[in-house]
């Protein structure tokens, strides 16, 4: 996306999308939606698009990348909202599981491989979570492992486990107990319906979800408001 001199400016919005790029939001299940969040796709094939990473000899992480979200269509890791009527576009931010607080960047996956090791914690889902000020916070929610209640002592040895193994500023700022974690019909756990709750926002697409109902477990976590 950027600009362009023949078309009005309208606030807070990139003007148009770019010649030669395919560019739609997307919802979960795969189809386009317009004035409202989606995946930001590209559908045919872009002008400036790498063909492979280094040292990638089978192109595993180059698909990894961009191809895993939706088979065949490039998503670019990206949430955006593009308005139906002057076709801008809102940028809003990271969809996929980038992490950023503090200026240090790594993968939800990094906290999953460390979490997950518990046998106390049978779940968890790591999401960010935005103030007016768009300074990052990490939060961590465990789904306990049947029988086994959610206490401060588990959290702390978690926390001092995540220390250890990466660095004091990954540790997230919150640990909190859910009792469920939204998967697709497909089984891929859903990190951004997430953030959009409890950025306040509604999830339009509950029918892509196996477990809708889950995602009225985040709106309105006390822990979460007045950040």
């Amino acid at each position: 996306m950027g600009q362009n001199p023949t078309v009005p400016v309208y606030r807070g919005e990139i003007q148009t999308r770019n010649l030669g790029m395919a560019v739609e939001a997307w919802g979960f299940d795969g189809k386009a939606v317009w004035g409202e969040s989606g995946e930001l796709v590209c559908l045919k094939p872009i002008p400036c698009q790498p063909t492979h990473f280094w040292n990638d000899e089978n192109g595993s992480k180059y698909h990894k990348a961009y191809f895993s979200t939706f088979p065949g269509v490039w998503a670019h890791g990206d949430y955006c909202k593009i308005n139906p009527k002057t076709g801008g576009i809102v940028m809003l931010g990271r969809s996929d599981g980038t992490l950023n607080p503090n200026g240090v960047r790594f993968g939800s996956s990094e906290i999953y491989n460390i979490v997950e090791a518990f046998e106390e914690v049978s779940d968890s889902l790591c999401v960010p979570q935005y103030n007016a000020d768009g300074e990052e916070r990490v939060i961590l929610f465990l789904k306990m492992a049947p029988g086994i209640p959610f206490s401060p002592d588990l959290v702390s040895r978690i926390r001092g486990a995540i220390r250890k193994a990466l660095s004091a500023r990954h540790v997230p700022a919150l640990l909190l107990e859910t009792k469920d974690i939204p998967y697709t019909i497909s089984g891929k756990k859903v990190e951004v319906a997430v953030k959009q709750v409890i950025a306040g926002r509604e999830v339009s697409q509950r029918g892509a979800f196996s477990n809708p109902d889950s995602l009225d477990l985040y709106k309105n976590i006390p822990e979460l408001q007045n950040f």
